[in-house]
């Protein structure tokens, strides 16, 4: 009996139970052995395929994928391809590298860009790849390093000149960036290219009206829009919004499917309070190009700016005074209509003072307006509750507060402004007992004078009732500030204020108090994710009491704060602050030196 036969009688073969055994003779065995026969055959080509041959199939495999753009499939197949010869194709390690590169999986894209260096070590495109990955991984040292060692071959290799002077710039080398670009230009002046990202590179040094000069010269030559674009981005860095909105406009107008210039007009329009307007401008982006990640990624964060908010809190303090108080605030906020934002704003404080308890609560409603381009003004209204006294003698207040403040930028270095505000002194249980209402008025103004070091200043004076006696304050700052990164800043500040009279009432009232500080301020972290503050002063203060000569002391505070955001709009942190500076509300008493201590916790949520 045949296979053929075999195959053919199949369908009416009875399989005996498993407690007959089976004979090796007649049909069973024709049946066993035709199916072995089968087996065999189906498998022969499985069996047959030796490693090398299944490298071969996974690495055309991927190569088609490739080729029809299916990068999921291609990744996956170069992976199991690579998995059995590491080495059998530089082609499967640098297409491999590069998709990683493109998911931002750089740890593991780097050991393969460097493997094909080894592999093809004349092709100078891996080597850049190889520079780029680096460089994208913060490792700009040993990008440059790759980029120098393609230049010692070839001084004409352009993508490694100006590779390595970019990536010089992302490090904040920025001489040596520039004098890279310089070098590389005065071989090839009609380079426009090279001449942008020289301009660039000098607009983050701060070297802005050199960048702006730069773009300016390119734009007049009419070769590039691009040249209005850096002079649009300089001036809006130089706070000269409304130039800046002027020319992006422009950029808009000649080129309404570029998306670029609809993103920079955007942020203008973030910068100046306008979100509504930021978001129509960033749609328009996205429809001319709906991968562009800086429109989509800046979208995110306008939809927060317009989202409503709700920010909780608590801080806890406590001085040398022997005075301690907890706060509990929160607030809610929404956009009711295009430029403003209304926000409802409730605290209550309670406070202790050796034996003496007293609590204060304060309601508010809050109006921000941005009208035009260069106004803001925010203004406010509500009440603060009072309750303090030994248990039995318990005295209440009720008082209206309020306030405005407005704000104008002129031309893109000043901006002036100007507030009243009526208040409450509630801060301690001694002022809480004295009932003492504030009124003030003050101006300021803040001067650009380059673009890293600005120069401010205010004045205010207030007229303080309640208490044992009717109180007059005359106070005033200025502070010369310096931001060489985006992360630190520091400052050269003085302070002064002085009172008509000294009194008891829980304030500190001295004729005249002058404070002199430095202070730095650390930021580090980015936009999302987590993030720092480091900030620290030294400086002396003054303190002269009525009729009496001066005490000169040194100062020193500390603060320190973690912050963690999840997302564009939402954080969460916490901040410690410690400070031996006298304030408008307390001082040193008897003598002493005045310390004072802080500790909070602040949410912000979007929905």
């Amino acid at each position: 009996m045949g296979f053929a036969q075999v195959k053919a009688n199949a369908t009416v073969a009875i399989i005996p139970p498993c407690r007959v055994g089976l004979r090796w003779r007649g049909p069973v065995r024709g049946l066993i052995l035709g199916l072995i026969l089968g087996l065999g055959a189906q498998a022969a080509p499985l069996l047959a395929q030796t490693p090398v041959d299944r490298f071969e199939t996974l690495v055309q495999t991927a190569d088609g994928a490739w080729r029809g753009g299916r990068f999921g499939e291609a990744r996956t197949a170069y992976e199991q391809a690579l998995a059995i010869d590491s080495v059998g194709s530089s082609r499967a390690v640098y297409r491999l590298a590069v998709m990683l590169s493109w998911d931002g999986m750089l740890a593991r894209a780097i050991p393969l860009f460097q493997r094909y260096t080894r592999l093809e070590p004349r092709d100078e495109e891996g080597r850049i790849a190889l520079a780029k990955a680096l460089a994208w991984n913060g490792q700009t040292t040993a990008a440059v390093v790759v980029y120098d060692s393609i230049l010692g071959r070839d001084q004409t290799y352009r993508d490694a000149a100006l590779g390595a002077a970019l990536t010089m710039a992302w490090a904040g080398r920025f001489a040596e960036a520039v004098g890279r670009y310089d070098h590389w230009l005065a071989g090839n002046p009609k380079d426009v290219e090279a001449e942008l990202a020289r301009a660039r590179a000098l607009a983050w040094w701060g070297r802005l009206a050199e960048a702006e000069r730069t773009y300016g010269a390119i734009a007049k030559r009419g070769e590039r829009l691009e040249g209005y674009k850096g002079v649009a981005l300089v001036a809006a860095w130089r706070g000269d919004l409304g130039r800046s909105e002027s020319l992006w406009r422009m950029v808009t107008e000649r080129a309404p499917k570029d998306p670029e210039g609809w993103v920079g007009l955007a942020q203008v329009f973030r910068w100046t309070g306008r979100p509504d307007d930021a978001r129509d401008a960033l749609q328009r982006a996205l429809a001319a190009d709906p991968k562009n990640q800086d429109a989509a990624q800046q979208l995110r964060w306008v939809r927060a700016d317009l989202a409503p908010a709700f920010e909780p809190g608590v801080s806890a303090t406590w001085d040398s005074d022997k005075n301690r108080s907890v706060l509990v605030n929160a607030s809610a906020s929404l956009r009711p209509f295009r430029r403003g934002r209304f926000t409802v704003a409730a605290g209550r404080r309670a406070a202790e003072f050796g034996s003496t308890d007293g609590t204060s609560a304060t309601g508010r409603a809050i109006l921000r307006l941005h009208l035009g381009r260069a106004w803001t003004v925010v203004g406010d209204a509500g009440a603060t509750r009072t309750s303090s006294g030994p248990a039995g003698a318990t005295e209440v207040r009720t008082k209206p507060i309020g306030g405005v403040v407005a704000t104008v930028r002129i031309g893109s270095r000043l901006t002036l402004g100007g507030n009243l505000r009526k208040s409450v002194f509630d801060e301690t249980v001694r002022l809480m007992e004295s009932g003492v209402l504030v009124r003030s008025a003050g101006v300021e103004g803040d001067l650009r004078l380059t673009g890293r070091l600005g120069l401010a200043g205010g004045a205010e004076r207030a007229s303080l009732r309640g208490g044992s006696a009717p109180n007059e304050r005359r106070s005033g700052f200025a502070a010369l500030r310096w931001r060489p990164r985006r992360t630190f800043t520091g400052s050269l500040a003085g302070r002064t204020f002085g009172y008509d009279r000294t009194l008891t009432d829980g304030y500190f009232s001295p004729s005249r108090f002058q404070l002199a500080e430095a202070v730095v301020r650390w930021s580090p972290g980015r936009d999302l994710g987590w993030g720092a503050l480091v900030e620290g002063g030294l400086g002396a203060q003054r303190v002269r009491p009525a009729g009496g000569a001066w005490d000169t002391k040194g100062t020193q505070r500390i603060a320190v704060g973690i912050v963690f955001r999840p997302g564009p709009g939402s954080e969460i942190g916490a901040d410690y602050a410690f400070s031996n500076v006298s304030s408008n509300t307390t001082g040193p008493v008897g003598g002493s030196v005045y310390q004072s201590r802080m500790v909070s916790l602040r949410v912000r949520l979007i929905w």
